[in-house]
């Protein structure tokens, strides 16, 4: 199970930073954000809900199982 969390931890890091990145980059380049449906708003909440998912998730594999 710890492996899984170190796992969920790091994919929603990674992903986390991506939309940060694309929130971003579509704030400073606006034509892009015309071509899809995805808005750097979005993208910087999205990013903030992963953030909190691997804090989340890494606070859950620190504290171990239940009862103990």
């Amino acid at each position: 199970m710890s492996r899984f969390y170190r796992f969920l931890v790091s994919v929603s890091w990674a992903l986390g930073v991506l939309s940060l990145i694309v929130g971003v980059v579509f704030r400073l380049v606006p034509a892009l954000s015309v071509k899809t449906t995805f808005t750097p708003r979005g993208g910087i909440i999205l990013a903030g809900a992963l953030f909190l998912c691997a804090l989340a998730t890494r606070a859950i594999e620190r504290s171990g199982p239940a009862g103990s």
